[in-house]
């Protein structure tokens, strides 16, 4: 069925990354055993095995090699495919891309090679790498996808791994990049050189086409199936994979599988909200935990109803993983436990297209700048390369601080620039490698009447444009501070002084002048540069058995244990600016990636101030800060749609009590109802705010304001 997903929530993956070497291993597959589990989930849209990263089919191949346990069985998975259709379920096929043991084995000149021209197992690592650059590769991949096109009948297809694990080498990269580019490719990872940043550049274009090459080979032969490709890297994996929009280009929706708790999920729905080219987007999790390293250690069944209802909350469909057993068995209790959620969760279904999400702040997540830009001048072969995302962080701190204060916001993206005039305040937390379009458009959103927050290394030329001052580099020194003036101390809410000022562990970027704007900080330092080398555990010798000066500057230390501020200067470090008809706020610390609870305070109130005291989706709330609220708005419709969420990082969560949520509204609702059973509640309506009392929610709840 052509969008099948629309209006598919509930799915299911049961993982088959199983060997042969062993008779035993799937002997005990049985489509009907698998199939009962199934219904008995509740699932109406299975994911379902068709290869692995092992890269044995479970069809009778000719391009490849079929599990030995499918041997005089081979229309086994065709039988648990027609079982599901017979039930109404639609059917995803799975397919494992790059990661393929099986063809790594049989061809390697497909194979992935570093630096040192050796292949992903050569150290016994389990996972054998193919190159999408291999022309004989993407040739056995177009055959595969013939083959299970003609052999299965599926609605969609879920394309896994479509990404670089590995910064490769092997000779098929090196043709292209020469062909495309010239020279040798760079073998330095340095962020200020342009031709290593070309270098990273072509590794994304050459990702996004062989993506698009996939998705096209599925169309050409089942033009109706969607195709979605593996995209938890958008989320939360580092510069090296090569992850930017390439991959949601060549998806009909957004989703992929990530395992770092409720309050990521809830990130990550709203970054795949924005992203996704159809609604809903996918949100995969498992039912182990924490992850699938753990096999038969289940999560509570809390955790398991906030996995579900946190994507639903958000308007997007769950996606539940398990793991068979290496016989083929299913644990049945799982899928028992996992219908008992389902059957909670689907009740609230037809509500899940209702309007679009309302916010009042954007935060910026720029997919380029996944990288610290300031850690250069290690090489590519290194075993060990530096997977900090400071930017990232930023802006996972954002949202974290957003939610605990109450701020709607979502995640906007540098592919979807449209739609940065549907936030009130965009958030630019410590964004590297903003390009020519991005600016402008950043530029242009303030002019209009945007108001923004920008922090850390954000474009230097854009903050001196903004601001009329000087960019003059990042210190030295790696613990730095920001003093208020008179003028900030309001600002830093009486938390920090100008003797006692804010604190961040990291470089600070560095700017002379007066602006004509306000200057609410100024740039403290402590009294030396703080040797890196000055830890509990470092010795005092170097190799060679030398005996440091101890008098020398760079040992020099004031008090033992930390490194007070000394050196005061009028270095303007948080400034605010009317830019256009728009507002701009500039912290020259990222003081929202500091998982403080005073740096949290200050950068929510900077966000309040930015908003006027006039938000337009929650006037305010008293509840908790393990609670967000997330309003979905209505105008054709004439409805709101709000969700509660109670986020605790724990087996068993606490309920939140007695507390009033006040949702902005040009006018009063006829109705207030608990989903799903319409249960109307009591309401007050005055100075456009509706206020609602909850009385308790344990882990969420979903309600209709009708107008």
């Amino acid at each position: 069925m052509k969008d099948w997903y629309k209006n598919r929530f509930r799915r299911n993956l049961i993982d088959m990354h199983i060997e042969e070497w062993d008779s035993s291993f799937l002997s005990r597959f049985d489509p009907d055993v698998y199939f009962d589990n199934l219904a008995a989930a509740n699932i109406n849209a299975p994911m379902i095995y068709f290869q692995s990263h092992v890269g044995l089919c479970y069809w009778p191949t000719r391009s490849g090699k079929m599990h030995a346990s499918f041997k005089g069985r081979e229309d086994s998975m065709r039988k648990l495919v027609d079982k599901c259709h017979n039930a109404g379920m639609d059917v995803i096929a799975y397919y494992s891309l790059i990661y393929n043991n099986w063809a790594y084995k049989a061809h390697p000149d497909w194979q992935m090679r570093d630096i040192k021209n050796h292949g992903s197992r050569f150290d016994g690592n389990r996972y054998g790498l193919c190159c999408p650059n291999s022309n004989g590769y993407r040739k056995f991949v177009a055959d595969q996808i013939e083959e299970m096109s003609g052999y299965f009948d599926f609605e969609g297809i879920f394309l896994d791994m479509t990404f670089w694990p590995m910064i490769c080498y092997c000779d098929n990269c090196k043709e292209r990049w020469v062909k495309e580019t010239g020279g040798e490719m760079p073998s330095v990872i340095d962020w200020n050189d342009p031709n290593w940043v070309s270098f990273q550049r072509k590794r994304i274009e050459w990702l996004g086409d062989f993506a698009q090459f996939a998705t096209a080979e599925v169309k050409k032969h089942k033009p109706d199936c969607s195709v979605e490709h593996q995209y938890s890297t958008a989320v939360d994996h580092f510069w090296r994979f090569g992850v930017t929009e390439n991959i949601t280009k060549a998806s009909d929706y957004a989703g992929g599988d990530l395992y770092g708790g409720i309050a990521e999920q809830s990130f990550a729905c709203k970054v795949y909200y924005n992203l996704t080219k159809n609604q809903p987007f996918e949100y995969m999790t498992c039912r182990c935990y924490p992850n699938l390293s753990e096999h038969t250690t289940n999560k509570s069944m809390d955790l398991l109803r906030l996995s579900v209802m946190v994507t639903y909350l958000h308007h997007g469909a769950c996606l539940l993983i398990d793991a068979i057993d290496p016989v083929g068995t299913i644990d049945g209790r799982v899928y028992k436990k996992i219908g008992e959620v389902f059957r909670e969760a689907e009740p609230f279904e037809p509500y899940l297209s209702i309007g679009r999400q309302a916010y009042d702040v954007g935060l910026y997540f720029n997919m380029f700048a996944k990288m610290d830009s300031m850690e250069n001048g290690m090489s590519a072969g290194d075993p060990i390369i530096n997977t900090a995302q400071p930017h990232e962080k930023a802006v996972m701190e954002a949202a974290n601080s957003l939610r605990a204060h109450h701020i709607p916001y979502t995640v906007l993206n540098n592919w979807k620039l449209e739609l940065l005039s549907s936030a009130r305040i965009l958030v630019l937390s410590d964004v590297p490698f903003l390009g020519d379009g991005e600016v402008n458009a950043i530029k242009e959103y303030i002019k209009n009447g945007g108001n923004a927050y920008i922090s850390g290394r954000t474009n230097p030329a854009l903050i001196e444009e903004i601001f009329g001052v000087k960019f003059e580099g990042y210190t030295e020194h790696g613990i730095t501070y920001i003093s208020p003036t008179e003028e900030g101390l309001s600002v830093m809410k009486g938390e920090f002084t100008r003797e006692y000022p804010l604190v961040m562990f990291e470089r600070q970027a560095q700017y002379t002048g007066r602006s004509p704007g306000k200057t609410y900080g100024t740039m403290t330092l402590p009294y030396t540069i703080p040797n890196p080398k000055s830890g509990f555990i470092s010795m005092s010798t170097d190799p060679s058995g030398e005996q440091k000066n101890l008098d020398e500057p760079m040992y020099r230390f004031v008090s033992i244990h930390s490194n007070p501020p000394g050196i005061f200067t009028d270095k303007p470090a948080m400034m605010e600016i009317n830019f256009g008809k728009g507002r701009v706020f500039y912290s020259s610390l990222p003081i929202e990636r500091a998982k403080r609870e005073q740096h949290s305070d200050i950068f929510s109130g900077i966000i309040k101030r930015l908003l006027d005291g006039k938000p337009a989706v929650f006037a305010s709330s008293d509840a908790p800060e393990t609670v967000e609220c997330i309003l979905f708005d209505d105008e054709e419709k004439k409805v709101k749609l709000l969700g509660l969420v109670n986020i605790q990082e724990s087996f068993h969560t606490i309920p939140a009590r007695d507390f009033t949520i006040s949702v902005y509204s040009e006018a009063s609702p006829k109705e207030v109802v608990v989903l799903p059973a319409k249960e109307k509640i009591p309401f007050r309506y005055e100075n456009k705010r509706v206020q609602i009392h909850i009385d308790s929610i344990s882990l969420y709840s979903m309600i209709l304001l009708q107008f």
